[in-house]
């Protein structure tokens, strides 16, 4: 919200003019020189999809208000406001937030999200083998399992059975019952870089060692199909845990039989669910289930359902490894087109935290290449001698201050020294048992590089980007806007209330009025007893609403409901029946409803009614007061040469 408030403040323009806009001077105030291409900016944007027509303007007409705007700005900064460390810590953060797209490759996020499409419309069946390593091994047990993967790989390759294979070797428990088959599945079912291996890899070949955070795998895939779409069903169903005998798997056999016999004839299949299913999670909504598809329900479950034509089709007995279940289809969504789901895929791509780092690591190597980094081999590898011969604790005492000096890595004409890597190192948690290792410096070296890489990018992107760089004048000028707005209207609009007094006495004529009022009590009462008790008081004199309540509601009864005040027609639908013969409420008893009181005219609002109306009115004249004072106090001269050449939207 508050971007979009910033935004507004500082004319909301996300300009995207190109670089070959003109870059004339258009305004000068003071000694800051505007250009005609920011000034291009802001008109377009604010007088595109206007409501109203008649609200746009002409570049001259929109002139003023972007001098104004822009004398503010010019204004906050001569006071100081840029450097209070309130204004630098926000705008610190919306550049952090604006500037991740531009720190990952954009188009590498576009073709993630066909792919997520393709793979969300497109089901693949696959089998694997799992050698586990954790993210964290050392290179010895890094080697060990990636031997050992690419040794049943071999095995495959030589025409063993992939399958076979998984009982053998896999380290996934589940392989020992299902072959290392997982099925059919689509889009963000699987981790990352599986998911993306698998469908990269051709039907009926194997992939290679694919690494994930549970170790390494291989990837036999067998087939692909089109997704069916959604569906949503009901069931009922009889649970037969695994380890059931015989005799028992009869018994539930047969009552689902007798069930089905029932939901065959036409019996209401709800009801049947509530009573007789024992899947109670669902059998309290009539067996109704949560849509699914047919990669998250379970084969035999998923086949059964989609098999079903039509709405209202029932199967029949089909068996899972949960039970036996009866399945009413109630309905079926087909795939979405890729505009309908775009959105939703763009939120799973984004919150992924496998696929984040994927295609950052990707940009990373992008900007590598264009940088052309380049590693000093021989000064990392006497690095690495003096790093592990230090003490064998995790310090780096033995690294010497000539050492420090040497250039590790240059990008960009940029130079990284090993004293700058050691600073880095100085912040990592480094192991003290068995110490600093080649692979974990190695590790650290690539981080370091990664981070330096960013930085320097994140450095140069107002130079490379106009858009982005547009995006960042137009935050800093709308934040210092808010802040000294707050500073110069809001606040004391608020606080000034001997002011706004002065202001609304010197109003030569009120802005605002009361329409015709009803003024008194709208009561309710329980009873004919009660209202011939209220006639009876307010007949002796004048009682408020709160008296008369008093006066009544004894002994913890509660026999009349009475609020008072002014109201206009349309406050109230009682009042606005018994005063202006308006539409009578439904169920009103007017025995026990009535309303006492008078009707006045027209009349001017005091300043505390219309408080939040003269409090705007007395803004807006704080604010003509204060932009004159600007204009009087900052030269200003306008190109109007340039602004000629300025063509109307």
């Amino acid at each position: 919200m508050q971007l979009k408030i910033l935004a507004t403040l500082a004319f909301g323009a996300l300009s995207f003019i190109s670089q070959a806009q003109s870059r004339q001077t258009l305004v000068t105030i003071g000694n800051t020189s505007v250009g005609a291409d920011e000034f291009i900016a802001n008109y377009r944007k604010n007088n595109q999809n206007l409501q109203d027509p008649a609200d746009k303007k002409t570049p001259g007409e929109y002139l003023d208000l972007f001098i104004n705007f822009k004398l503010k700005v010019l204004e906050a900064e001569k006071e100081g406001y840029d450097t209070l460390k309130s204004f630098r810590d926000e705008l610190s953060g919306y550049r952090k937030e604006l500037s991740q797209p531009y720190l990952t490759s954009i188009s590498f996020d576009e073709k993630l999200l066909d792919n997520a499409y393709y793979r969300t419309t497109h089901e693949r069946r696959a089998s694997h083998i799992l050698i586990r390593v954790s993210p964290d091994a050392s290179a010895s047990d890094t080697l060990a399992a990636w031997d050992k993967i690419m040794n049943i790989r071999t095995q495959f390759l030589n025409g063993k059975n992939f399958n076979e294979l998984a009982v053998q070797y896999s380290e996934d428990p589940s392989a020992q019952t299902n072959r290392g088959d997982l099925g059919y599945f689509a889009a963000f079912q699987m981790v990352f870089p599986f998911e993306d291996a698998a469908y990269k890899t051709p039907i009926g070949q194997v992939s290679q060692p694919v690494r994930t955070r549970f170790g390494y795998h291989l990837i036999y895939v067998q087939d692909e199909r089109p997704a069916s779409g959604e569906m949503k069903v009901a069931h009922i169903m009889k649970m037969v845990p695994k380890n059931a005998d015989l005799k028992f798997r009869q018994q539930q056999k047969a009552q689902i039989d007798s069930i089905y016999q029932l939901a065959k004839r036409g019996d209401d299949f709800a009801e049947l669910a509530k009573n007789l299913s024992e899947d109670k999670r669902s059998a309290i909504n009539g067996g109704e289930m949560p849509w699914f598809t047919r990669t998250t329900m379970v084969p035999e479950f998923s086949a059964a359902a989609f098999n079903l034509p039509n709405n209202g089709d029932i199967s029949e007995v089909i068996e899972t490894p949960y039970g036996y279940h009866i399945i009413k289809r109630l309905q079926y969504k087909p795939v979405p087109k890729f505009e309908e789901i775009r959105d939703l895929l763009i939120t799973k791509i984004k919150s992924n935290p496998d696929i984040s780092k994927h295609s950052q690591d990707n940009f990373v190597e992008k900007l590598k290449n264009d940088y052309q980094l380049q590693i000093n081999q021989d000064v990392f590898q006497q690095f690495l001698k003096n790093a592990m011969t230090s003490d064998k604790k995790g310090t780096l005492n033995a690294i010497s201050e000539n050492l420090k000096a040497e250039t590790l890595a240059t990008f960009s004409n940029k130079k990284l020294t090993c004293g700058q890597f050691v600073e880095y190192l100085e912040t990592q948690k480094l192991p003290t048992n068995p110490g600093l290792s080649e692979e974990l410096l190695n590790d650290r070296l690539k981080e370091f590089i990664k981070l330096q890489i960013l930085a320097f990018e994140d450095s140069q992107l107002e130079q490379k980007y106009p858009d982005f760089a547009n995006m960042m004048r137009e935050y800093h000028d709308g934040i210092l806007l808010f802040n000294i707005s707050n500073d110069k209207i809001w606040n004391v609009a608020g606080k000034d209330t001997a002011g706004l007094q002065r202001y609304f006495n010197n109003k030569s004529t009120k802005k605002y009025y009361w329409q015709e009022r009803f003024k008194g009590m709208v009561i309710q009462v329980a009873d004919q007893a009660t209202r011939d008790k209220v006639d009876e008081i307010l007949a002796a004199g004048d009682v408020s609403a709160q008296e008369l309540s008093d006066l009544i509601n004894t002994n913890g009864q509660h026999a009349i409901d009475a609020k008072e005040g002014s109201f206009e027609k349309g406050d109230d639908p009682v009042v606005d029946y018994f005063v202006w013969n308006g539409p009578k409420p439904s169920g009103l008893d007017e025995t026990l409803n009535f309303v006492r009181g008078n009707k006045i005219g027209p009349e001017m609002k005091s300043l505390t009614e219309a408080w939040g109306l003269y409090s705007a009115d007395y803004q807006d004249y704080l604010e003509k007061e204060w932009v004159k004072s600007l204009r009087k106090n900052w030269k200003i001269k306008v190109n109007k040469k340039a602004l000629k050449t300025i063509p109307s939207i």
